[in-house]
Order: C-alpha cells, then structure tokens, then sequence
C-alpha cells in the first residue's frame, strides 16, 4: 500500500478546486477540446469535481482502479445521491497491465431470497403500500471494495476523502439539481427520512440554486464504510438499518441477503473488429451481448468499410436495424428462432456473442421490424474511464438504475435507496429468488496489437447504441475522437408498434439524407432537441496512442462528459 496524503479538496491546489466546482454549475462542458497527457487520463458523465478528484488520485501515485473508485464515489455525492448511489450497482471492465490480462466485474442487483410473487410488485409511479418490495441488493459498495482489493495501491480509506469532504462541507446546488427536486419532491417526501433528506431542519424547503447542500448523514455513513469497510453496508449498522427499512415498508430483505452478497468476478467476452479486440464484460452481463453482437453483424454487412454512417445513408440504415437487432435479440419473433436453430444455433446469450451466431441470424434481419421490442428500463448512471502512468485501464459504469433517487422515499443514514425492481418485475420472475439481477451495462476496453488503445464507458437508455456507434467510429471509419464525440446519435426507437421507424436528431442531417433513408425503406421522424437526452446513450472514451503513450480525453460542448489529463 501506498500512503496518500492530501486526496482531500481541502488540500488541492486552490484554482484548480474553484475552477472545477464553477463548472459543476452546468451540466456540460463550455467548449469542445481534446485533453492528453503522458501520465495518466480521467473522464466521466458528469462532475468536473470528481474527474479532479481522480486526477488527485493519480498524482498521489493511484492505480486506475483507486482513481476509479475516488471518481465514482465523490459522484454520487455531488449527485447527491439522484441519478447515482452509495446504494447503486457497477460493472468493471479493467485491464492489468502487470499480468497483461483483462477482467470483468459485476456487482449488479441481488434478488431476495424471500421475493417469490415479483409480478405483484409495486409499478414506479405507485405510493401505495409496499415500497420495500421496490427495493433490491444494492452491489456498488462491495463492487469498489472488490476492485480496490484486487487492483488498488493506495489505503481504501483515503479514496473516500473527496467523497465525504463535500458532503460534510456542502455541495453548491446548480439549477440541474434545484430542478431535480422540484420534480421529486412527491416521492422524497413520502417518509419522514425522505423529507430530512430534502431539509433536516423543516423538511419542507427545497434547496434553490446558488445554496449549499450539506450531507451530513451520508458523511457519517463514509466515514463508517472507510472505517469498516464494505460490510459495513452489507453485515454492519447501515446494512442492517437497511433491512429492517426495507421490511417496514413491506420488502422481503434480510440480513442473510445482505451476507451472501459478492460482486461476480469472470472472464470478460470478446470479439475481434476491424483488427481490433474489443473486450465487454463477463456472461453475467446482458449488455456485453449486444455490444459484441453489433460488431459481429456489423462486420457481417460490412459497414465497417462504408463511410461514417452520419454520411452514408447506406450505412445508417444498415447500422439502425443491426442495434435494433442487437437489442431485441432475447425477444425475436419464433421464426427467426427457427432459423437461427436450423443453423444449429441456438438464442442464448452465449450463442450472440459470436461471429457464426451474426451469419446465421443475418438473412432475418429485416423480421426483426414487424416484432414487438422490449420496453426500455429506466436507467440513471456515470461512466468513467481511467488511465494511469502504468498502462492500467478502467472502464466503469455505475447506477442508480431508475429515476431520480428513486420513487420509495426511504432513506438509510443519509442514501436514498433504488426501486429497481419495480420495472423488472418480469425479469425477476424468470429468476430464482435470491438469484444475481442481469444488467445491460457494457463498458469496453479494446486491444490493438496486443495493447490497450481505447476504452468506452456509456450510459442512459440507449448505452449500447452509443458504445457501438464510437467503436464503429474509432475502428472501423478511424475517425478521430473529436469527430466521433460530436456526431450525431442514433436515437433509440421506443415505439415498440412502429419497426422500421428511426429517430435523428433535429437540424442533425440535411433533406437529402433523411430522402433516402426513406428510400431505404425507414420511416423517419425527427425530434426536437428537448427530447433528445431522453433517447439517447452519454459516454467517455480514453485513449492511449501507439507511438508515444499519450492518453487522451475528449470534452464536447453540450455533451454530459469532462476529462482532465497530466
């Protein structure tokens, strides 16, 4: 173990702390730049104060997995728990550079063991009773710990300085989060917790912009996991006031549920691209399918050789039915099950993942447009990607994966706890109960050469098109970063009785393009750019350049991403 001394703000240099907390006033970066340095690399969806704090990390001689770790915790206290939690669930891509060998970690949702009518849970808009039944095994604590045990350098305890500074000294709230609780208020409000949490001193007055926002119960709840450990959160006081929150608001958690709980270490999947290894996570991971299988139909239709899809409308059309494709796969229509089949492949998640899979299934591509797509979970996350001096990699995603501090109200010592199992009440019933919860997170890291050149961690509803997207960008049109950041997204369809209808961007694509994308046989419609967060996957990517091992970072203006580079 390394000693670090001074990860806390109060110790930074002073312009760069007021620099970062002024740009976590605004959601987005001010203006596009490409970041780089020779040393080490952090970006990640949202809060310039938690890529500085990773940065810090570094410079006290971190690996990417401390810096990883300090970044996501001190998101979710600039968060203030909303769309990320102490509470929440991670998934791990990560590449060691002292064995050459890559990982996959998952430390997602654990069911209980006492749920076994999960049809009958409460939906996310419902403030009836059973609140607790919303509830699940959070992972994101054990899943830091886990990757701190196995990769970290620098003492545990001290990657939470960032974390707990802000919250015992206050984050100032910008219009984002004043907005965040006004639009919350009815369901933070359901609990005499949820309301301290908003106000410990009335419980009745939302913080306005330009306040500061202090968590003092949450510091306590820091400092106790730094103390203690994970466990704590799991077997300790906070795991067992969880409980016992949970079954007063008629949830079927015990504290067996909670001691049973392990983040899932496995080798992750992967694919060869356009000359590249692209690495997603392990098998318990959905989303590490889809991605992969893109990739393979991409190459299968050869849009790696076409021009950029935003300028190809060949290319676009052909890349919108393969994520369409990649997405639903569990869900296709019967026949196209049977073809697959009479190819001797089966749908499993294990059979999608490969190259003689994308061939079978190619031919049914087009079936795909007249089956019902699966509804799209609610899903609020930070990626992050690190790189440190040693060539360490981290792509990271975690989540609260639901809305905004979720719709129970019940807080445990200063965290608002998820209703994740409220939008996956069909999911769980294929499961055993007790079992691991499957998730579509799927950071990537990707090998050329036999080293590592680039690394992608994407969030929101439509995470796998954008991961895609960037890797068809950067490996197979080798586009630059700049370029792939700033093209436009490929907007997730969520009118599940419209197939063959694709979404872009407004003012994103002339006349002609949009003319022939009908000639091809889509129906387009455009929205306006208010909607456009709502459908679309946010990401980071790192890069590390062969032939002087810069690591680069891109910020684009308008994006919910920041880098920082030495």
């Amino acid at each position: 173990m390394a000693s670090a001394a001074g990860l806390s703000p109060a110790e930074w240099n002073a312009g760069d702390r007021t620099r970062a907390e002024a740009l976590e006033q605004q959601p987005t970066p001010p203006s596009t730049r490409l970041v780089g340095g020779k040393s080490g690399l952090v970006a990640a969806t949202m809060s310039p104060i938690a890529v500085r704090a990773g940065i810090e990390t570094l410079k006290q001689g971190g690996t990417a997995a401390d810096a990883a770790a300090t970044v996501a915790l001190t998101q979710v206290t600039t968060a203030l728990g909303s769309y990320v939690s102490y509470a929440g669930i991670v998934q791990l891509v990560y590449y060691d550079a002292s064995t050459d060998k890559m990982y996959s970690m998952n430390a997602g949702w654990g069911s209980y063991t006492g749920e076994t009518d999960p049809k009958t849970i409460p939906p996310a808009g419902s403030l009836d009773a059973g609140q607790g039944r919303k509830t699940l095994v959070p992972g994101f604590m054990a899943g830091i710990e886990a990757m701190h045990q196995r990769f970290g350098k620098l003492p545990f305890a001290d990657l939470f300085e960032p974390a707990i500074w802000y919250a015992e000294n206050g984050i100032t709230i910008s219009p984002v989060l004043a907005g965040f609780f006004a639009s919350r208020q009815p369901f933070l409000s359901r609990t005499p917790e949820g309301r301290a949490f908003i106000d410990p001193q009335t419980g009745h007055h939302l913080p306005d912009a330009g306040e500061r926002f202090v968590q003092a119960e949450a510091a306590r709840t820091l400092r106790a996991v730094a103390l203690h450990g994970a466990q704590y959160m799991y077997t300790g006081a906070w795991g067992q006031e969880f409980v016992a929150a949970v079954q007063r608001e008629g949830g079927k958690a015990t504290l067996e549920d909670m001691k049973r709980y392990r983040p899932v270490w496995e080798e992750p999947l992967s694919t060869e691209f356009a000359g590249h290894t692209v690495y997603g996570p392990g098998r318990s991971t959905e989303g590490g399918y889809e991605v992969l299988e893109a990739l393979n139909l991409i190459e299968e239709l050869k849009i790696d050789r076409m021009n950029p899809y935003w300028k190809d409308p060949n290319a676009f059309c052909g890349l919108s039915r393969i994520l369409e494709m990649a997405v639903t796969g569990p869900y296709i229509h019967s026949f196209v099950a049977g073809s697959a089949l009479k190819n001797g492949i089966h749908l499993s998640l294990q059979d999608r993942a490969t190259k003689v899979y994308a061939r079978a299934v190619l031919p049914c591509i087009d079936a795909l447009f007249t089956v019902p797509q699966k509804p799209a979970g609610a899903n609020h996350s930070d990626a992050i990607v690190v790189i440190d001096r040693w060539g360490n990699v981290a792509a990271l995603v975690h989540t609260i994966n639901t809305v905004l501090w979720g719709t129970t109200g019940i807080v445990v010592n200063g965290v608002p706890l998820s209703d994740a199992a409220c939008f996956q009440q069909a999911r769980l019933a294929t499961l055993a109960p007790g079992d691991r919860v499957p998730n579509e997170i799927a950071p990537v890291v990707v090998m050329t050469a036999g080293k590592p050149s680039l690394a992608v961690a994407s969030v929101g509803a439509a995470l796998v098109p954008e991961t895609v997207r960037i890797l068809l960008g950067s490996l197979g049109n080798r586009s630059d970063a700049p370029t792939i950041m700033a093209a436009p997204p490929l907007l997730l369809n969520f009118d599940f009785a419209k197939r063959g209808m694709v979404q872009v961007p407004e003012g994103r694509f002339d006349q002609d393009f949009l003319t022939n994308l009908g000639a091809a046989g889509l129906t387009v419609r455009t929205k306006p750019l208010s909607e456009v967060w709502a459908l679309k996957g946010t990401a980071v990517i790192g890069t590390i350049a062969a032939a002087d091992s810069v690591r680069q970072g891109v910020e684009v203006a308008g994006l919910f991403s920041f880098a920082d580079a030495y």
